[in-house]
């Protein structure tokens, strides 16, 4: 016979419980990178017949993902109907996948500044295009403007993984996405100073958008 103190009890169900759930997070991330590298197939199919083909493995066969687990916490004040949880911006990924909780919050704006609510849905993701994607398709991939606004007196989780570029990748519009007679409106750009440029700007950091792709690698159009 042994006994097991509640303590050491209690120790190994917690330990038991956090393995599980890493692996259920490892696996989830999994599952992102296969998601992940269909939707960038997908949308660079929309940029022209056979980009996919000419252009997911040359141009994407090196990116990587990361994976942040995004906790809210309520408002405090009972008072206030609204909150911003976090501010305007913009990702700087190619692309950003979320699952919100039933909580949601999330909004994107239109292009005419509407900020539209997206339901949270259990069976439902929510796909932004990022600042690179919007650079390396010469702006016809629009990265979208979003922020979270929490409206109820809980605590909010989001899971959201981020689908980027290489660091060292330099990025610049193909000839055919730029498509004949149209200019490139970036020049190209290492991924990583772009990443440092907006970490360094104390009104570009990653909740804020203050600065964006265009304000770092914007072509000024000679008309």
């Amino acid at each position: 016979m042994f006994s097991v103190s509640t303590k050491h009890l209690l120790y190994v169900t917690a330990l038991v419980t956090f393995q599980l759930r890493s692996e259920i997070l490892q696996e989830y991330g999994n599952k992102m990178i296969d998601l992940s590298k269909r939707i960038i197939e997908v949308l660079v199919m929309t940029l022209g017949d056979g980009c996919d083909r000419k252009f997911c493995e040359s141009e994407f066969s090196n990116c990587h993902g990361y994976f942040r687990v995004v906790n809210y916490s309520p408002p405090k004040d009972v008072e206030e109907r609204e909150v911003e949880g976090l501010g305007m911006h913009t990702d700087m990924s190619c692309i950003t996948i979320v699952y919100q909780d039933e909580t949601g919050g999330l909004q994107m704006r239109s292009k005419e500044g509407e900020w539209l609510d997206i339901p949270p849905c259990e069976d439902l993701l929510v796909v932004n295009i990022g600042d690179l994607l919007q650079a390396w398709s010469n702006g016809r991939l629009r990265s979208s403007e979003h922020r979270v606004v929490l409206k109820r007196l809980v605590n909010r989780l989001s899971l959201a993984f981020f689908w980027c570029f290489e660091d060292e990748k330099v990025i610049l519009a193909p000839d055919e996405v730029v498509e004949e007679g149209n200019q490139r409106i970036y020049k190209s750009f290492v991924c990583l100073d772009y990443l440092k440029f907006r970490e360094s700007n104390e009104e570009g950091k990653f909740e804020k958008i203050g600065y964006t792709v265009k304000d770092f690698a914007g072509v000024t159009l000679q008309m």
